[in-house]
């Protein structure tokens, strides 16, 4: 499918240098081992802190670890301004959410990283930035575990 075809969607942290770029790879390798072609996903902050920079040493050593890669990743923000550049858009913790929603983003294009988890609904993915390495490990086995049923959802909507 050509990528002005695909439906956009767009995983969003804080910095966009920890969650959302390792959401990013951990969802596409998920999509691709599923066969699925049918989605263009990027991932940004919603500060703009580390705009340009690559990501947080731990997320691309945490990737590497699990056969991923986020070497070619450059951090960037979502604004108000680009919005409508996407058709999804996926928080990867509450306050992220509430940011995107000030931005003008409809309800009905937002998702929450971990909302299909189960029925206890624990909708963040906890920001691993000020913790250790176990962090990053945690992290990474929330979005695994998440990326399935995500892509479930968004090919039920397609």
């Amino acid at each position: 499918m050509s990528e002005s075809k695909k439906a956009k969607v767009l995983f969003v942290c804080l910095g966009n240098i920890c969650r959302s770029p390792l959401a990013e790879v951990v969802v596409k390798s998920v999509a691709r081992e599923r066969g699925i072609d049918q989605f263009h996903f990027e991932s940004a902050g919603t500060g703009s802190w580390h705009v340009g920079g690559p990501a947080d040493p731990r997320s691309a050593a945490k990737a590497q670890e699990k056969g991923l890669d986020l070497s070619a990743h450059r951090a960037q923000q979502i604004t108000p301004r680009n919005v409508d550049s996407w058709d999804w858009f996926v928080a990867m913790d509450s306050s992220n959410r509430s940011d995107l929603l000030r931005m003008g983003v409809p309800e009905s294009r937002l998702l929450m990283m971990r909302q299909f988890e189960n029925d206890r609904f624990i909708p963040d993915v906890p920001d691993p930035y000020y913790g250790g390495p176990d962090g990053f490990e945690d992290a990474y086995w929330m979005l695994k575990e998440n990326a399935g049923k995500l892509l479930d959802h968004l090919e039920a909507q397609a």
